[in-house]
């Protein structure tokens, strides 16, 4: 093996070993990146779920504020409610079945 032959062979390993370090670099920087993905995701899903619940919150007050109004929006929200109750009506009907 001439002295040539060696020094290629040197920086060959030198290089194969840089780009190990660069790939377990890689390695963690996507693993990190990984688990903030699902971490965000999990957060998207946890505010999805407080918005559903907070636009039922917001008609059910919206609901309770035409009742207490005493305006011709008085009609609307009895309706709401008969209809509601009307359901609730089927449901225990067929659960007498």
């Amino acid at each position: 093996m001439t002295e040539e032959d060696r020094l290629l062979l040197i920086d060959l390993k030198q290089n194969t070993q840089h780009l190990f370090g660069l790939y377990h670099q890689l390695e963690q920087e996507n693993k990190v990146l990984q688990e903030e993905l699902e971490a965000l995701r999990n957060k998207i899903e946890s505010l999805e779920q407080e918005r559903l619940e907070l636009g039922q919150k917001n008609e059910q007050l919206k609901i309770a504020n035409q009742l207490l109004s005493g305006k011709d929006e008085n009609m609307e929200a009895k309706q709401k409610i008969n209809k509601l109750i009307r359901e609730i009506d089927k449901c225990i009907a067929l659960l007498n079945k």
